[in-house]
């Protein structure tokens, strides 16, 4: 059984938070979204990361505690000054 939207929220967070992979200098937001009027939610991963490496970590993570809600990662890539 699929997670809810807001519970796939949580989870995907809870669960970059507690990665030992992402470290300081990376922003990421997760929010429940959805397109159009009636659109399906799904999880929008959004903010800054400092390399390829760690954007394809957050995604990785993020499907696996999404529990079959669709997650769009549009994660920039930016290094820190």
């Amino acid at each position: 059984m699929a997670l809810s939207a807001a519970k796939a929220r949580d989870a995907i967070d809870n669960a970059i938070k507690a990665s030992d992979q992402i470290g300081p200098g990376n922003y990421i937001t997760v929010k429940v979204d959805k397109q159009g009027l009636f659109g399906k939610p799904y999880i929008a991963l959004t903010g800054r990361v400092t390399s390829e490496k760690i954007k394809t970590t957050v995604s990785e993570i993020a499907e696996g505690a999404a529990g079959g809600v669709k997650v769009e990662n549009t994660l920039r890539i930016s290094t820190v000054s």
